[in-house]
């Protein structure tokens, strides 16, 4: 059944919570702008939205954590140092006659691959300790059941905004993959360098192939430029537009007078997402409750929600190295089908959402995304901004939500 044929008495319409959200994202774009993780934008933004579901929600909290926000997407222009190094330590191996040189070249490479695998593939706090911590938080709001609280769910959306991707603006949807292809194409030859000079059975090859590494010196040198620091992005479908589904969902819930009797909704706006997905699993550490309290618990991340051709309901999350559950990714599935909609479910290819951080916590989670995985050319540009806004996918996906939450309350999972 329709989540709208439950409800008996509709005063707020889901038109009027899609242009709630329209407003709001506006809003913070307008008077905060760019939020990087852990700065007074995100913070100001953070309390805005405090205020807002403080009017929907019984209890409303912002919890701090401490974020080195620049140690995420710092692997990649160490990836280019450590390749430069490489390189020019097989040269002198190669031509110097010292083979044991390229022993040294050996350790960057690793160093490269395990920077690569800890931050990016895994999510681990490798390189954070080298850089500036700041405090950043998670805004966390309750809507309690009105009898025992058997079943909760979390919703959620990310408020911090990412860094531009500079090959992603200035090249277009491949950009990245194009200069990352590259890169990646030069540490295979660079690492068979090594491997050749160590085996020191050929001096003519080895030579040839270390004068072939300066082909990939522009690809190494180009990943100093793969982010810009100095360039926030408004962030506005990314994910500005994932808070304020959640927010809204809240607001329709709070304005229609739906409380369920044994079901808890929980709204989650994580900060620093863009810098690991500090914000979450900063939220799952501080309350293992949520795993262990007895509550059946499950966990929704809203992320990018603009394209509707592209909706995913996303199994496999942190490129695909962490599954997520089944059982809430059916739940989303069907509701989506009760809202005339098919929505495909997969596996993100690269990069993660905050769900990966909930699975990794031991609840049960899914995410939710409707974004080109090409990947968009707004996608962590300054063209993600409030003027590209859809609010029929938005409206949409709120309408998804909100028939997911009633499921849940009748069935679980």
């Amino acid at each position: 059944m329709l989540f709208t044929e439950k409800i008996k008495d509709v005063k707020t319409q889901l038109s009027d919570c899609t242009d709630f959200a329209i407003k709001g994202i506006t809003n913070i774009c307008q008077k905060y702008g760019p939020r990087a993780a852990g700065a007074d934008s995100e913070t100001m933004a953070q309390y805005e939205m405090l205020e807002e579901l403080s009017a929907y929600s019984d209890t409303v909290a912002r919890e701090t954590f401490k974020v080195n926000r620049d140690a995420f997407m710092s692997f990649v222009p160490i990836a280019g140092s450590a390749l430069i190094g490489a390189s020019a330590l097989n040269t002198v191996a190669a031509f110097k006659k010292k083979p044991k040189t390229a022993l040294g070249s050996l350790g960057l490479i690793g160093g490269a691959l395990a920077g690569i695998a800890g931050e990016f593939v895994l999510y681990k706090k490798m390189l954070d300790p080298l850089f500036k911590e700041y405090e950043s938080g998670n805004v966390i709001a309750v809507r309690k059941a009105k009898g025992e609280t058997k079943r909760r769910i979390i919703i959620s959306g990310h408020t911090d905004s990412a860094p531009e991707w500079t090959y992603t603006y200035k090249l277009g949807s491949h950009g990245v993959i194009m200069v990352a292809g590259y890169a990646i194409a030069g540490l295979a030859y660079t690492a068979a360098t090594t491997a050749a000079i160590l085996k020191n059975k050929n001096t003519c090859t080895a030579k040839k192939m270390a004068i072939g590494q300066a082909a990939f010196l522009p690809a190494y040198g180009a990943l100093y430029k793969f982010t810009n620091s100095k360039k926030y992005v408004d962030g506005a479908n990314d994910d500005l537009s994932g808070c304020y589904v959640s927010s809204a969902v809240m607001k329709y819930l709070s304005d229609n007078d739906i409380r369920f009797e044994n079901t808890e909704v929980v709204c989650m706006l994580a900060g620093s997402e863009e810098a690991g997905l500090r914000g979450s699993k900063a939220y799952f550490e501080a309350h293992p409750e949520l795993k262990n309290d007895g509550v059946e618990t499950i966990f929704i991340g809203f992320d990018t929600i603009r394209d509707e051709e592209y909706m995913m309901i996303y199994e496999k999350d942190m490129t695909g190295t962490v599954a997520n559950d089944k059982r809430v990714c059916a739940l989303l599935k069907e509701a989506a089908r009760k809202c005339g909609k098919d929505v495909p479910v997969g596996a993100i290819p690269l990069g993660s959402t905050d769900a990966a951080a909930a699975s990794q916590a031991g609840i049960a989670a899914a995410s939710f995304v409707a974004m080109d995985p090409a990947p968009a050319r707004y996608y962590h540009t300054r063209l993600d901004t409030a003027e590209i806004l859809e609010p029929e996918t938005i409206e949409k996906t709120l309408e998804i939500a909100l028939q997911t939450i009633f499921d849940f309350d009748e069935n679980g999972i």
